[in-house]
């Protein structure tokens, strides 16, 4: 476990300048094929985010929202609504949440255009138009990534990267164990560990990308719109807090040419923009997928609650709505199995 007060010193102890991050979310309405357990919709998650970023002064949160679960649930849209009146941003991120690897251009564009044209009356009202891949994923050959820059270009669309992220929907699928178990020890061991995992991920990735660029650029945080986020995600930005960090708007992370440039990588594989970097300049990225992911996967076991039952059905529909099928190998999320 890391203590938090010193994660984001360097060798010696000495504490760095504070690193700049800037929250984003991905996802208020989950996934179609992954829904919300009884207790839990996108307005109480998005509430209890709006107040974990009030209480730790965290701007202008753009929610990059894909929208294939409200062609069941329409209504979930006036949660962006609320969402926005508490100072929050919407931003595009495709329909369906496909990953681009496992399509054509034709069908990903054609599926990001009509998430555009639903969120538009949000992304109107937004200081900028911002666009996020599905899956940080920027497609697999050059010739894909470019072509969906150019139709970005086309409909007014910045492509906003991640830079830091700390695996947290894996820790939802043991964290739905335990709320269907009732089992209150093992939730908040799951909850402990989630905000541990992101100090720790925090701190890796800035290491890496100190030693990529020679200094600190301003960093871009993932979070998801989910149960176990409404319910820890404050005592995430608590171990940010108290591990020095300053929360600044997504426009200003963007300034900065370390969040513009395409990083040199093609890659097919769950990689962030951080990672990229790193393979490219020959660096690892410490304990990258977390190794305690092992450890959160045994967590409650529950018969037919598995990480392959609670989300494959949303990764087949998500690949199916483009006509495609998902390609697991490209969603290499999980750490080595402990010996």
């Amino acid at each position: 476990m890391t203590d938090t007060t010193t994660a984001l010193s360097d060798e010696s102890g000495r504490a760095q300048e504070p690193l700049r991050l800037a929250v984003t979310l991905d996802d208020p309405f989950m996934w179609r094929g992954a829904g919300f357990p009884p207790g839990y919709d996108p307005d109480a998650v998005l509430g209890r985010l709006c107040d974990a970023f009030e209480q730790h002064r965290v701007p202008e949160v753009y929610a990059f929202t894909s929208t294939a679960p409200v062609d069941d649930h329409p209504e979930w849209l006036s949660a962006l609504d609320r969402w926005t009146d508490r100072g929050h941003h919407v931003a595009a991120h495709t329909h369906s949440h496909a990953s681009l690897n496992w399509t054509d251009v034709a069908s990903y564009v054609a599926d990001l255009d009509r998430n555009v044209d639903i969120l538009e009356p949000w992304l109107a009202k937004a200081p900028t138009r911002y666009f996020r891949y599905a899956f940080d994923m920027w497609g697999d050959t050059r010739d894909k990534t470019d072509q969906v820059q150019a139709h970005l270009v086309r409909r007014g669309l910045l492509p906003a990267p991640i830079t830091h992220w700390f695996y947290d929907v894996q820790f939802l699928v043991a964290y739905l164990r335990t709320l269907v178990a009732g089992d209150t020890e093992a939730a908040a061991w799951v909850r402990r560990r989630f905000a541990e995992t992101a100090v720790d991920a925090l701190r890796n990735q800035a290491a890496a990308a100190q030693q990529v660029f020679g200094r600190q650029p301003p960093h871009i945080a993932l979070i998801h719109g989910t149960p176990i986020a409404a319910d820890a995600y404050a005592d995430v930005l608590a171990g940010y807090a108290a591990a020095g960090v300053e929360f600044i708007t997504l426009e200003e992370a963007m300034s900065d040419p370390a969040n513009q440039v395409v990083p040199p990588t093609v890659t097919r594989y769950f990689r962030n923009s951080t990672q990229k970097w790193a393979e490219h300049a020959g660096i690892e990225v410490a304990d990258t997928p977390p190794r305690v992911l092992n450890e959160v996967q045994r967590c409650c076991p529950v018969d037919g609650m598995t990480e392959a039952d609670l989300l494959g059905p949303a990764l087949v529909a998500a690949a199916q709505a483009v006509g495609s099928e998902p390609e697991a190998t490209d969603l290499d999320w999980n750490p080595a199995v402990d010996a």
